[in-house]
């Protein structure tokens, strides 16, 4: 008996030595990702004080303005086609401002910037597809450019009523990266053309 009572004894002792071994190594990955995490964040607050102590950098801060938000076009006869109207669109910011898509949100209107009287690709409404890609505009601080957006009072046939439509910007405006401008207008006359 007393032989049993040494072999049970050393079991419950190499049964729990090979615990600890087994709570041991599953609590050093565990370990060592605390002590990364606790690293990441004591660099990030490193560098977060660093940089609110020291003055802004030369790159600056874009802001896009676009003027009128709202457009009225009044009476649109759709027999005489296609409406064209203009916005101004400007870097108010002091960093520079990229433009790098738009969407409109109807089939039936078309959007494109006009910089240094060279006019982009035209965006239409994201849905239909198509829409360009890899496609971007620069405005230096200060700097105005055109949004050019063309209406087609036919595109859904004939219809008669009230129009509204949306114009979606996106850029790197820190603030705004997608800044929206309308249109509204009371559609008139015509056959229209299913397209």
């Amino acid at each position: 008996m007393a032989k049993n009572s040494k072999n049970t004894q050393a079991n419950v002792r190499a049964k729990t030595n090979r615990n600890a071994r087994i709570i041991l190594w599953s609590a050093i990955p565990v370990v060592v990702l605390l002590l990364g995490i606790g690293i990441y964040f004591l660099v990030q607050s490193a560098s977060t004080s660093k940089t609110s102590t020291t003055p802004a950098t030369t790159d600056g801060t874009p802001v896009l303005s676009i003027t009128p938000e709202t457009q009225d076009l009044g009476t649109i006869d759709s027999s005489k086609g296609l409406v064209t109207t203009y916005y101004t669109v400007k870097n108010s910011g002091n960093g520079e401002l990229v433009i790098n898509e738009m969407e409109t949100s109807c089939m039936c209107t078309k959007a494109s910037l006009v910089v240094n009287d060279q006019e982009g690709p035209s965006f239409g409404m994201r849905a239909h597809g198509g829409l360009p890609k890899g496609w971007s505009a620069r405005l230096k601080p200060g700097e105005n450019a055109q949004l050019k957006v063309t209406y087609d009072p036919n595109a859904h046939g004939h219809y008669v009523g009230s129009v509204e439509r949306m114009i979606t910007v996106y850029s790197n405006d820190p603030k705004q990266p997608a800044k929206q401008v309308r249109f509204t207008g009371d559609q008139i006359g015509g056959e229209g053309h299913e397209h």
